[in-house]
């Protein structure tokens, strides 16, 4: 019996030290982001903010500003808005509580804790993950004023919340042992319950095992666990704190003017190092970074890695060129105007040799970007649409984005010479494009014969598995330096 309190205390009391360690970092968020104000929540240093807020944070998955019951923007979502619903309850503090939220995923919910203009985001089943530790165990942090739940994980009958406890305690309530814990800090408490009979005596038994570091050594691997087990379940999450810990790293596919057959570009791809850990490819971190809001720090990463990259690079080849891949969303942004000046002069790099790749299959909306994209022109930035040929808006492209070159995607290329019925695009993409007085890349290049018939087309540029694959820098350099020698 004694080991059943003692137990149940632990558990109650774990989960006030993570709820109260979730309000310290929920005031702190809200006070940052409270003194920003109506202008400036918003704005690309708002959002930088919140983002830095949310990156930082090992408790809250996300932080926004509020305008009457939606977030108006956010750290996961950008300028995108998210209708939350009326409020559930006010605190005694005045903080605002809604306890059913669904954001990015309508099959997830959150807690948004609202204090002012600000809102913290917390997810439900990550706060009390410890219990799953031990099955048949109930556990909930509540608000102490309104015996209303705020989370909860296992069985946590309501009438117990409401019981007329006064402060901390433990009791038996049908067989079940009951604790009860006050934070004296806010308008909270933690209950846990445990079943009755011989499985409580078990279950307290193992847990007093298994779970009982992150009990005992309280909120700092406590705040470890919830932070590893938040990472392993939102990618937008694990991308931020990879960003934090330094794990993306570029590598440079070659480009090769097919007359010389010299490598006169690269392309800088991004690429994500989890050490022994399940590789994460772009084509699933960077959807995730554009859907959550954050692509824009995933290509300041790349500004960043570019820019140290590229002094190397060009004392091989002062007239090297780089490509870098962009989201719509960057163009957007009138704020990269400013990002690509500082590239330049970081990098030593002139503006003429940097060109943008914008996927097609990720829509520009023209309008927005069209400011942007004419300040970049006139700085002499190019542009390139990948993957030209399979997505959406090819020609629409083509005639409002002033674009410099088009990339002939790898499933038109690798036909070329085959009798596949999509042999003959790749001709007409060419003859369109040379009407229009555009440079020509053909992407996805594998044989010598594809090499040949896109040079004998006219095509300026390549780029494949057979010139070259993806590789780091110090592989890039010693090509370079090879063909120099030549």
């Amino acid at each position: 019996m004694e080991i059943e309190k003692r137990f149940a205390q632990e558990l109650a009391n774990s989960a006030l030290v993570r709820a109260d360690a979730t309000g310290e970092q929920l005031g702190a968020a809200a006070r940052a982001i409270n003194g920003l104000g109506l202008q400036k929540a918003c704005s690309r240093d708002g959002l930088d903010l919140m983002r830095a807020i949310d990156m930082n944070s090992t408790l809250l998955q996300g932080v926004g500003w509020v305008e009457g019951d939606e977030i108006r923007c956010s750290s996961f979502g950008g300028d995108r808005r998210f209708p939350m619903g009326k409020f559930d309850f006010r605190s005694s503090r005045s903080s605002v509580y809604r306890t059913n939220v669904t954001l990015l995923d309508p099959k997830t919910a959150y807690v948004a804790v609202q204090t002012g203009a600000a809102v913290g985001i917390i997810h439900k089943d990550l706060a009390l993950s410890f219990v799953d530790k031990a099955p048949g165990l109930g556990v909930a942090v509540f608000s102490w004023s309104r015996r209303t739940p705020i989370i909860n994980r296992g069985a946590v009958p309501p009438e117990l919340i409401k019981t007329k406890f006064t402060g901390s305690t433990v009791f038996r309530s049908g067989g079940r042992t009951v604790a009860v814990v006050r934070s004296p800090r806010y308008d909270t408490g933690a209950i846990a319950i445990l079943p009755p009979g011989e499985m409580s005596s078990r279950i307290g038994r193992a847990a007093l095992v298994l779970l009982p570091l992150a009990l005992l050594i309280g909120l700092g691997l406590s705040a470890l666990l919830v932070h590893v087990l938040r990472s392993m379940g939102s990618l937008p999450a694990m991308i931020r704190a990879a960003l934090k810990r330094g794990e993306f790293h570029l590598v440079y596919q070659p480009l090769i003017e097919l007359t010389s057959g010299r490598t006169v570009g690269v392309e800088a791809l991004l690429r994500w190092d989890r050490g022994k850990a399940v590789a994460i490819g772009p084509d699933e971190f960077i959807p995730a970074a554009e859907e959550s809001g954050d692509i824009s720090l995933i290509t300041a990463r790349v500004f960043d890695l570019v820019a140290e990259d590229a002094r190397r690079i060009r004392r091989l080849a002062p007239d090297m060129h780089f490509a870098i891949n962009v989201s719509a969303a960057d163009l957007h942004r009138p704020e990269i105007v400013e990002d690509v000046i500082q590239l330049a002069q970081r990098s030593g790099m002139p503006f003429s040799s940097l060109t943008f790749e914008v996927t097609e299959r990720r829509l520009v909306d023209v309008e927005r970007a069209r400011d942007t994209v004419q300040r970049l022109r006139a700085e002499g930035v190019q542009l390139a649409i990948d993957d030209f040929g399979i997505g959406y808006s090819s020609l629409a492209y083509l005639a409002q984005l002033e674009i410099d070159f088009v990339k002939i995607d790898k499933l038109f290329v690798q036909a070329l010479g085959t009798e596949s019925a999509t042999s003959q695009v790749a001709v007409r993409i060419i003859e369109m494009a040379k009407d229009l007085n555009l440079e020509i890349i053909g992407e996805g290049v594998e044989t010598q014969q594809q090499g040949e018939i896109l040079k004998s087309l006219g095509v300026g540029y390549a780029q494949g598995y057979f010139f070259g694959r993806p590789m780091p820098l110090e592989a890039l350099l010693q090509r370079l330096r090879s063909e120099r020698v030549l």
